[in-house]
């Protein structure tokens, strides 16, 4: 009896709160442009991969049966065995039509080749003169693709290797943290977030911290040859330096005091598409006078020029045109809204306006580094931040 009173009591509770339900879905159904489909859930976007442009003429190297191997270079050294009868070896230079020479065989193309694709090349072509040939192919010496190391390096004594800051070759595939880690590694002031990777007039802020923090290797960026590295110190930024023109971001930087025109020039992010890369104008003042250098970029970047890299000093201004200057007052005419712009004293900027202007060298030096001619004590920059004759 208790239990066909309580199945009683819950049909009754059931039928009335049938007409609640009803009502419900009705409210559910009439306001249905209210509740979002399923749909249109926003799904948390998955991590995107940086992206560093590369020039496959530069690369170090190719996935040969899921491995990296080298690519062999113009300018690289090998070492060229054939075991027979009687044991061959010579020590081939490529040559810069990418071509070597070796035993019976002139004009192989080994340039773009892996020492592998190499060894089969020449076995194919020796096996015309000879029985089963059996070759050896091994570089001993990489020149064809270096990369440039800058900035907060530790220097550690080791005789049987490059240590420090300095060109570096790439043999094989190569990363950031390879190279930092194979030049000594870095300072104990290193900025490891704030790296700077240069990479055809164009600059990347790399965050090696975080490679080193979680393992994630998208920020580890693959070197090719040419490219330059600067690792930031914590060193006190006391310069001001105005960098205009063709970069990505032109403005007033601060920099330590040993800081150079790369660096300038990749804080400003680096150079835009139109830059002339060979006649970067840097303005600055010495006693009193205005002076200007010509710098060319493509020499630091691709022969590791290093004359180029000009130290910076307080109020330097680094000038990239978009076309060749002939006359410095095209420079004045082009700089002097944007210096006003950027609050430059007016007394400096008087110095680039009265006193007859000045005149530029049109044509490149050997050098590379070109001075004003008509104004008195001209020298050219050094290593070492003081002025030298020639």
């Amino acid at each position: 009896m208790a239990l066909r009173r309580i199945m009683s009591h819950l049909i009754h509770t059931s039928r009335m709160s049938r007409g609640w339900c009803w009502l419900w879905v009705a409210t559910v159904i009439g306001c249905g442009s209210t509740v979002p489909p399923v749909t249109d859930v926003v799904q948390s976007p998955a991590p995107q991969e940086r992206e560093f442009p590369m020039d496959p003429a530069r690369r170090s190297f190719t996935e040969r049966l899921g491995f990296p191997e080298y690519i062999i270079g113009v300018g690289d050294v090998l070492e060229l065995t054939l075991r027979g009868l009687s044991l061959t070896r010579e020590e081939v230079t490529v040559r810069p039509d990418g071509n070597v020479s070796f035993s019976l065989l002139e004009n192989v193309s080994a340039g773009g080749r892996t020492p592998t694709e190499l060894d089969e090349a020449l076995t194919t072509a020796l096996a015309q003169f000879l029985r089963s040939p059996k070759i050896d192919v091994r570089v001993t010496e990489y020149n064809s693709k270096m990369v440039s190391l800058l900035g907060a390096i530790s220097v550690t004594e080791r005789s049987s290797s490059q240590m420090g800051q300095g060109r570096y070759p790439l043999k094989g595939k190569t990363t950031l943290l390879d190279l930092i880690l194979n030049a000594g590694g870095a300072t104990p002031d290193a900025q490891l977030d704030n790296v700077t990777l240069v990479r055809d007039g164009s600059s990347y802020k790399i965050d090696l911290q975080k490679v080193l923090r979680t393992g994630d290797p998208r920020e580890n960026a693959v070197l090719q040859g040419g490219d330059i590295v600067i690792v930031q110190g914590a060193s006190l930024r006391s310069k001001k330096v105005i960098v205009l023109g063709e970069v990505a971001n032109p403005s007033v930087y601060r920099f330590p005091e040993d800081a150079r025109v790369i660096e300038a020039l990749s804080q400003a992010g680096g150079l835009t598409d139109e830059a002339v890369r060979n006649d970067i104008r840097l303005i600055r003042v010495e006693d009193g006078e205005p002076r200007m250098y010509g710098i060319n970029f493509e020499r630091l970047a691709t022969r590791g020029d290093y004359r180029q890299n000009v130290p910076l000093r307080n109020d330097d201004i680094i000038f990239v045109p978009r076309s060749f200057l002939g006359d410095v007052n095209d420079v004045i005419t082009r700089i002097e809204p944007l210096l006003t712009v950027l609050l430059l004293p007016a007394s400096y900027r008087d110095l680039y306006t009265t006193g007859g202007g000045l005149r530029v060298d049109t044509g490149e030096s050997d050098s590379g580094i070109d001075f004003t001619r008509n104004l008195p004590g001209t020298a050219k920059p050094t290593g070492n931040g003081d002025d030298e004759n020639e």
